[in-house]
């Protein structure tokens, strides 16, 4: 065996040494405290936590297992009067559906009709409004005298002084 660069040993160190080549220099040591002190240090490293693991051995982790999505065996062998059944069942849920849209398009046509009547009776108000806009008195306002201020009547007198002297 061969002495490395740092002190340590080259080569085949037992089990130990090729576990874990570290940084690990045991100089003027026996064989045997060097390999007890090796497997001390090795089973004192730590482990990162299973928090820091990108992925999990445990099965919690995985997802479940997707079942079959076609029908089992006992549903294909099925009877012809429970076909016979279904069909009639869906032309009965068919029916019903058409005849609740005829409904529908019923009522909305019955809206559209009101809304047609309503504007046509609100142009005739406005319409007759405007006629009898025309012939109503017209209302008189009764105008206030205004009261002028000291200073607005000083300045009247001075622009009808100015008038005069032109």
């Amino acid at each position: 065996m061969e002495t490395g660069r740092w002190g340590r040993r080259t080569g085949s160190e037992g089990p130990l040494g090729s576990v874990h080549p570290g940084l690990l220099v045991f100089t003027g040591s026996s064989e045997k405290d060097v390999a007890l002190a090796k497997q001390f240090w090795v089973s004192a490293t730590m482990n990162p936590h299973p928090e820091s693991r990108l992925v999990s051995s445990s099965t919690e982790q995985r997802l479940p297992v997707a079942r079959a999505t076609g029908p089992t065996v006992a549903e294909r062998s099925f009877n012809t009067e429970d076909y016979k059944i279904q069909q009639l069942l869906e032309k009965n849920r068919k029916a019903q559906e058409a005849e609740e849209k005829e409904r529908y398009f019923q009522k909305a046509k019955k809206r559209e009709e009101i809304l047609t009547l309503l504007r046509k009776q609100r142009l005739e108000r406005i319409e007759k409004e405007l006629v009898s806009l025309l012939h109503k008195p017209k209302a008189k306002v009764p105008q206030t005298k205004k009261v002028l201020t000291e200073s607005e009547r000083t300045d009247r007198e001075e622009v009808r002084a100015l008038g005069q002297l032109d």
